[in-house]
């Protein structure tokens, strides 16, 4: 071709000096990625993994009903505010949880009174007396006689009072503490409306005896969260 000829055709030779300059780029690429960068990846992105069924609670919140449920009670025996109870010889206030039912007990007479354990029961939110039992008892002595607690005049007792049938768990037969007095998963809300407490007998003085039924009721239940 002529000098005269590459002046008649512009467009050829503009298209020359394009393709001159995209090859070397493209394989200067090509090898790139053939010798350093790793092979190009064709295989195509795995599915990604199913989420929870319809419908179906996430997992936190399965295990938010298996654990953490809290109570509401109410003292209905006797009925009072304060839960508590106040006679001439003596001012006893108590506290019920998911443990146990615990107390204090104030002596207001000149002389001592006796808690007498081994007269006193306990009743469970499905309507079994038991034995009542309270601090230091263990499995090993559940069915021994306890011996009487005694408060001087003028002195301030605490403790807390369980049925012994919480100390035939094998976990207290192990030393490791007994069963809970009330489930804290899910179960908790079939006791709404049941009632459970001691019955505490106390000496008064020589022999005179006074008995006190308390008794709490499940109110309602509600999830920790």
């Amino acid at each position: 071709m002529s000098p005269d000829s590459s002046r008649r055709c512009p467009s050829s030779r503009a298209a020359r000096l394009l393709l001159a300059a995209i090859v070397p780029a493209f394989l200067g690429a090509a090898i790139a990625g053939c010798s350093g960068g790793g092979t190009l990846d064709t295989t195509p992105p795995s599915a990604a993994p199913p989420g929870p069924a319809a419908g179906a609670p996430p997992a936190a919140s399965v295990e938010k009903l298996a654990t953490g449920w809290k109570y509401r009670f109410d003292m209905v025996s006797p009925a009072n505010e304060n839960d508590a109870i106040t006679t001439r010889e003596m001012y006893l206030y108590f506290r019920a949880d998911t443990i146990a039912v615990h107390f204090q007990v104030e002596n207001r007479l000149g002389v001592p009174i006796d808690i007498l354990w081994d007269e006193s029961t306990f009743l469970d939110t499905y309507g079994r007396v038991y034995k009542a039992m309270h601090r230091g008892a263990t499995y090993a002595t559940k069915d021994l006689p306890q011996e009487e607690t005694h408060i001087q005049p003028g002195q301030r007792y605490s403790d807390f009072v369980v049925p012994d049938d919480l100390l035939s768990d094998p976990g207290a037969a192990a030393g490791t503490g007994g069963r809970k007095l009330l489930p804290t998963d899910l179960s908790a809300q079939s006791l709404v409306g049941k009632l459970f407490g001691p019955t505490l007998v106390f000496r008064v003085g020589n022999d005179e005896r006074r008995t006190f039924e308390v008794r709490f009721k499940v109110v309602s239940v509600y999830p920790d969260r």
